[in-house]
């Protein structure tokens, strides 16, 4: 028989390892998300502030929005509830019971819905665009 799956308890794991586990899990369903859109948006509107870097604005805009959250997110937990998400930065569990309870908490839930949503009608209307 198998156990039922559920988040594990661990040894702590390097305070450096944690923090780039953090970050990348912050980088890949919090920030990207909310760039491409706002890049798409951009895309849609015919604007060319962005004409010649479209990556190089998601890729600066990710890294400051990870190094800002990580850095104040656990000073500001109130202010950056949105933002800071604390499971992503636990180290006594694995990256994905990580990001398994993100995804189960009401406003991990919610934001990967918004982001997917957003992203899907943006794409299907620049595809529409030309």
């Amino acid at each position: 028989m198998h156990a039922a799956a559920s988040p594990s308890s661990s040894a702590p794991k390097a305070p450096l390892l944690n923090l780039l586990e953090g970050m990348a899990l912050t980088a890949l369903f919090q920030a990207i998300p909310t760039y491409a859109g706002a890049a798409l948006i951009l895309k849609l509107a015919h604007s060319t502030a962005l004409h010649t870097s479209i990556i190089g604005f998601v890729a600066t805009a990710t890294i400051i929005h990870v190094l800002m959250t990580s850095a104040a997110g656990p000073r500001y937990p109130h202010v950056l509830k949105q933002a800071y998400a604390a499971e992503f930065y636990d180290a006594t569990i694995g990256v994905a019971d990580k990001v398994i309870r993100w995804r189960t908490q009401p406003e991990g839930s919610l934001q990967l819905l918004s982001s997917t949503v957003m992203l899907a009608m943006l794409s299907v209307a620049a595809l529409a665009m030309g």
